[in-house]
């Protein structure tokens, strides 16, 4: 940013103090550029987590990816089973040959992590998951096939749309924000915090308005793997998405604040996960703060 370390340094503790904000989000939010007024309006780490009881509610309907795929069925097309420690290996790989590849996914993970990628071939991942469900449940399942367009910006991952929803006290959705999240070359996840890049659309005409970034705040108008231009992108039958998005956040009225992956398949729109709550970071990267609303709705 220029200017002396001991500068920054400095105003970087005061906004720990006065705002609750780490120094990654001091960064990710760009507190550096912002008046006093400005930073208080976001909702940092701190505050977050301050207000973590009132966001989300875990029980046997939301409580890990088994659950979630059994609660909202209905969204869900592709074929999947879980594996646990009284799973019969023939029965997997029965399945995995079936599928021909699938994605193997432990039950309580996020970020992408642990995520295994599995042909009918690969014995030795094979193998693997089944070692790793012993101790943990996996959900395994078909690939996803999305549309061509949204192939294009990264084929090697499942390019999804992130949607963030806050049922307000009056039982009515609110999206707060639109975003789709995509891969980088060779990867198969779309994960902001495994490289992924997000970019931010417009939640009433469902147009990117913007540059992308990925967590390192790096700003992006084309993919830099593609070279596809985001900016002016369209998000197809965007109408329906908005419709999905508000059903699905109905569904499950404890959980107030939930970030929902979305992918975009021929068949229409179909939940990947639910994330609740919706975490804080992503949402408000693109320049959007949304503290003051989180708080006043769930205070």
């Amino acid at each position: 940013y220029g200017g002396g370390r001991l500068r920054w340094l400095l105003s970087m503790l005061w906004c720990i103090l006065r705002y609750g904000s780490r120094p990654i989000d001091y960064t990710r939010f760009e507190f550096h550029k912002k008046s006093s007024r400005e930073r208080d309006k976001y909702l940092t780490f701190y505050r977050y987590r301050r207000l973590l009881d009132k966001f989300g509610y875990y029980n046997e309907t939301t409580h890990g990816k088994v659950a979630v795929n059994n609660t909202f069925a209905e969204y869900i097309h592709r074929p999947w089973m879980v594996a646990d420690k009284n799973t019969d290996a023939d029965v997997l790989r029965e399945f995995v040959t079936k599928q021909g590849v699938v994605f193997a996914k432990p039950d309580n993970g996020d970020q992408g992590k642990g995520v295994m990628k599995i042909s009918a071939s690969d014995n030795a991942a094979m193998e693997e998951v089944l070692s790793q469900c012993k101790r943990v449940p996996y959900v395994i399942e078909g690939v996803i096939g999305q549309i061509p367009e949204i192939a294009a910006i990264n084929p090697s991952s499942v390019n999804t749309v992130r949607a963030y929803t806050l049922l307000k006290r009056n039982g009515e959705t609110q999206i707060l924000g639109i975003m789709l999240r995509v891969g980088r070359k060779g990867s198969h996840v779309d994960n902001w915090g495994s490289g992924g890049i997000g970019y931010d659309f417009d939640i009433e005409t469902g147009i990117c308005t913007g540059y992308g970034r990925d967590k390192k705040n790096t700003p992006y108008t084309f993919h830099p793997d593609s070279n596809v231009q985001m900016v002016g992108f369209k998000l197809p039958d965007f109408k329906n998405l908005k419709k999905t998005i508000i059903g699905m956040s109905q569904k499950v009225p404890q959980a107030r604040f939930v970030g929902w992956d979305i992918a975009v398949t021929p068949y229409g729109y179909e939940l990947v996960e639910m994330n609740c709550p919706g975490g804080h970071d992503f949402l408000q990267a693109f320049g959007k703060p949304f503290g003051d609303i989180l708080k006043k709705e769930l205070k």
